[in-house]
């Protein structure tokens, strides 16, 4: 493993200089044009063959030619739409748009992982497919990847790691079992009959079924469900009705759900439906409950996977953070972990810099460049010694 950690310090200068450019280049969900045609062009000048998947994913593939496991490696690349606040040389060149939760760092590690492993591919048997990732901040992107490694025959491990701003440099996060919620929205529509404030006899309330069903299906995790499994159900928009003397004929409720079990969120959108039906029904009015997978799935760990990845963290010097708590955040990255095992990470990155902040998706966020080598150290480190 000493070559790995050699070539990881041989180009430290290379990966902080590509996450420099691309930071300086942010592009938003589903507008990584410039981005992905950049990785691209990197790719191929590191003899790395790559191929275009969806819109505009990137996965670049190194065969070593001999039989033996895979490993795919994620990094997501899009941008926020922000404006930075933060002086660099490198500042974000565009207004309103900002890497503002460190993909650029993810990609820039990845094609640097990249660049090792196929440099050592001799050292070691099997396929390591490298994928960059679009879209990561609106939900998309993953699908199309795990669909395109399913047609490859799939792989007996994916890995990522995602940098931490609030965690010391050096340090790691590898959870067993679950580590982050997966996410439906929903929205549910009561229909009644319009009239006039007046004469409520002569109309039919929404209003009224509305607010009975947000009080009911914020207690659906206390009352209908399971006690040892975390869920939220969070009513957080309620919207009815323009004046005073006008009793509506809708009333709205939108929400979202988190959850940290495969199933917990469709399981949790029928209660949603069922509890508001009936109880719609019971003031005269029907009701519509619509859902979307803003990430359908929780980001579980496979646990086997991850002590083998805190045992290689600890090897190499960095301090393997103890269990905690599952964060409510999300990240389709659940997608890949949905459909083969393995983990993902969180990697310290915290910048001391006088006016910035740890704090992902903000204008002052900022990271440590010394997280950077680090994490090409980690997961260079796990692929080469998962498929050696």
């Amino acid at each position: 493993m000493s070559v790995i950690k050699e070539l990881s310090e041989k180009y430290e200068s290379y990966a902080i200089d590509l996450r420099r450019e691309l930071h300086a280049h942010p592009e938003l969900s589903l507008q990584e044009e410039w981005t992905s045609a950049r990785i691209v062009e990197e790719l191929g000048k590191l003899d790395i063959p790559c191929e275009v998947v969806g819109p505009r994913n990137v996965v670049g593939l190194i065969d070593t030619g001999r039989a033996g496991r895979s490993i795919a490696i994620r990094a997501d690349i899009d941008a926020l739409p922000l404006t930075e606040e933060v002086e660099l040389p490198f500042k974000s060149q565009f207004e309103g748009k900002m890497h503002a939760c460190g993909h650029d760092a993810h990609a820039a590690m990845l094609v640097t992982i990249g660049r090792i492993l196929n440099e050592t591919k001799e050292q070691f048997s099997g396929k390591v497919y490298l994928c960059f990732q679009v879209a990561e901040e609106t939900g998309f992107g993953a699908d199309d990847i795990v669909a395109y490694l399913q047609e490859k025959g799939g792989v007996d491990q994916v890995i990522a790691t995602h940098i931490a701003g609030a965690a010391p440099v050096g340090t790691i996060w590898i959870p067993d079992g679950p580590m982050y919620a997966g996410n439906m929205g929903f929205k549910i529509v009561v229909h009644g009959v319009g009239g006039h404030g007046s004469r409520p006899d002569a109309a039919v309330d929404p209003i009224r079924p509305a607010c009975e069903i947000l009080q009911a299906i914020a207690a659906i995790p206390v009352n209908r469900h399971d006690p040892f499994k975390t869920l939220v159900v969070s009513p957080c928009t309620i919207h009815a009705g323009t004046k005073n003397n006008i009793i509506p004929g809708e009333a709205e409720i939108e929400g979202n759900i988190r959850f940290f079990a495969y199933g917990d969120g469709d399981a949790a959108v029928e209660e949603i439906r069922r509890m508001s039906e009936h109880l719609a029904a019971a003031r005269g009015c029907t009701v519509e409950v619509t859902s979307e997978a803003m990430a359908p799935y929780p980001v579980i760990n496979n646990n086997e996977a991850a002590a083998r990845g805190r045992a290689l963290a600890a090897q190499q010097g960095l301090t393997v953070l103890p269990p905690a708590d599952p964060q409510a955040a999300s990240d389709n990255y659940a997608n890949f972990l949905n459909a083969f095992p393995g983990f993902y990470t969180m990697l310290g990155a915290h910048s001391e810099m006088p006016g910035t902040s740890g704090n992902h998706h903000n204008p002052t966020f900022c990271l440590n460049e010394d997280c950077i080598k680090l994490g090409i150290e980690f997961m260079a480190g796990y692929a080469f010694a998962f498929l050696k």
